[in-house]
């Protein structure tokens, strides 16, 4: 019983580490491959099974489903950010602390601010660094194009408030990665509609086509035609000028 238990478990493969070994690196990129072929992940994953391989491997490293990973992982200009839900969740259902996150929020207008709480599991009371309008005004957040901060500030000042306690005091469970939110205020960028999207993407592939040189027969090349094959014949045919009955000079002298 006991020999079959021990050859069960070694079957299992660890997925903890994707590329510990060659085996487990060909059994993620097959499951990174099912997985991209999915109609219900984000399309930064669809049809792209290296991005759906770093999203499993994420998930492995923090315990959790590769779908939630890539439902919650915004790519953005490159960069990637948690969703601030994600970030909340995840401290959350740690066991780290005592109670969930808290927010503590005081102040009006350019002085309204908040900042994130929670305890350990000792007692003591962990606070986050503290965020403000002001701080979103003088980083450039606030009047960024497609800002948040001007129509849901205390949506805003929550997000970034955990955002800043998770980089904090549990790094490791956020891999060292932001808030989406925060990466959108840091990256310039231009917001267009749906609309622009789809029009940009017609403009950038009219006029596209492919050209194969494969099916060209030689027939089809354009012969020179009989107007440039008589002026070579012609060409050939005229005689050298003789530059020296030009100038006067008797091409035999006698001496």
């Amino acid at each position: 019983m006991a020999n079959e238990v021990m050859q069960r478990n070694s079957n299992v493969i660890d997925y903890t580490n994707i590329y510990r070994d060659l085996d487990t690196f060909k059994n993620a990129c097959n499951m990174a491959a099912t997985l991209s072929k999915s109609t219900i992940i984000p399309k930064e994953y669809q049809n792209n099974p290296s991005n759906t391989l770093i999203a499993l491997e994420m998930s492995q490293r923090l315990r959790t489903s590769p779908l939630m990973v890539m439902q919650s992982l915004y790519i953005v200009y490159g960069k990637p950010g948690w969703s601030s839900q994600f970030i909340i969740a995840s401290i959350n259902s740690s066991k780290r602390y005592s109670r969930d996150l808290q927010f503590e929020l005081s102040g009006k207008g350019d002085e309204r601010t908040c900042y994130a709480w929670t305890t350990d599991l000792e007692g003591r009371k962990l606070e986050g660094p503290t965020v403000s309008i002001q701080m979103a005004r003088e980083e450039g957040w606030y009047d960024k194009n497609g800002s948040k901060w001007k129509t849901m500030p205390e949506i805003m000042l929550r997000y970034r408030a955990a955002s800043f306690f998770g980089k904090m005091y549990c790094p490791d469970m956020l891999l060292g990665i932001g808030s989406k939110e925060e990466v959108i205020d840091i990256v310039d960028y231009e917001i267009i509609s749906p609309e622009q999207e789809v029009e940009q993407e017609i403009h950038e592939n009219a006029n596209k086509q492919t050209v194969s040189f494969d099916d060209v027969e030689m027939e089809d090349i354009p012969k020179e035609t009989e107007e440039q094959a008589e002026y070579k014949v012609d060409k050939k045919e005229q005689p050298e000028p003789d530059v020296g009955a030009q100038m006067g000079i008797n091409p035999n002298p006698d001496f």
